[in-house]
């Protein structure tokens, strides 16, 4: 069988083993919770351009009431090496601790992104790098993903970088339906997939901890969100924390180079 980008996924998932561009080129054969989740992913693997916009949202509530924080990511992604990013906070934060907004551009070959105060020496807001031969999108993720306000799952998943996936869905397991099995979200007719993700490995006598997650996959085998729930201590304060990213993303539409313009 010919690999392609898709086997190391698809190991990590602990699906099956067939390849990205034979899942894109049939519907799968039982409408299983891993066959749909995986048609879904062979979808944007095979994608020229993807373009639109992720929202993240995050509820924490305790005793004392509730605090909201959104984060909100245009991108548009064309292959093999163009790409463009911006991410807003809000509400922003006054602390001055973390960054409340972010960008990062490539022409093909020239990519520049911002970079938050205090992180490099003379402190410089932005910086620039000509894009190597063998760099695609992917390998531009990988230059700045540790500086996103929001390093989520449906970001990686636009620029189909599979080791960002991975940080996620190799905590992820027992994939099915969920009840209902379909349901409307974002607007559109979705299959509900509902997983369990490890969030915390047993280590020290500590047991494993594991949440239901949920993901929302269009009948177009779109990415429509995912969110999960969790409980955590903050000192002797217990946070019930929702977190859920609404995605709205287009695969091959036309993009015009202008968006690609690095300044």
């Amino acid at each position: 069988m010919e690999e392609t980008g898709m086997t190391a996924l698809a190991l990590a998932l602990t699906l099956t083993t067939t390849s990205a561009a034979q899942m894109g080129a049939a519907a799968p054969q039982q409408e299983t919770a891993k066959a749909v989740f995986e048609q879904m992913l062979a979808k944007y693997h095979e994608a020229k351009t993807v373009a639109g916009k992720v929202v993240f949202e995050q509820t924490a509530r305790s005793a004392s009431g509730e605090k909201k924080v959104a984060i909100a990511t245009t991108l548009f992604v064309s292959k093999p090496k163009k790409f463009s990013l911006q991410q807003t906070r809000t509400p922003a934060d006054t602390s001055g601790t973390l960054s409340n907004s972010f960008w990062a551009i490539s022409d093909g070959k020239k990519m520049g992104y911002s970079i938050p105060k205090g992180l490099l020496p003379g402190d410089p807001p932005k910086m620039y790098e000509a894009v190597p031969d063998y760099a695609g999108v992917s390998e531009g993720l990988d230059a700045f993903a540790p500086l996103l306000l929001d390093r989520s799952f449906p970001i990686a998943v636009a620029f189909y970088n599979e080791y960002e996936m991975r940080l996620l869905l190799q905590e992820v397991v027992n994939f099915k339906f969920g009840e209902p099995k379909e349901m409307e979200f974002a607007g559109k007719p979705a299959w509900v997939i509902e997983a369990q993700y490890i969030r915390f490995r047993a280590k020290d006598g500590r047991p494993e901890i594991r949440i239901p997650i949920y993901f929302y996959v269009s009948k177009d085998y779109d990415l429509l969100g995912m969110e999960y729930e969790e409980n955590l201590m903050d000192g002797q304060v217990t946070y019930r924390l929702e977190s859920k990213w609404t995605a709205q993303l287009e695969r091959d539409v036309e993009i015009p180079d202008t968006t690609f313009v690095v300044k």
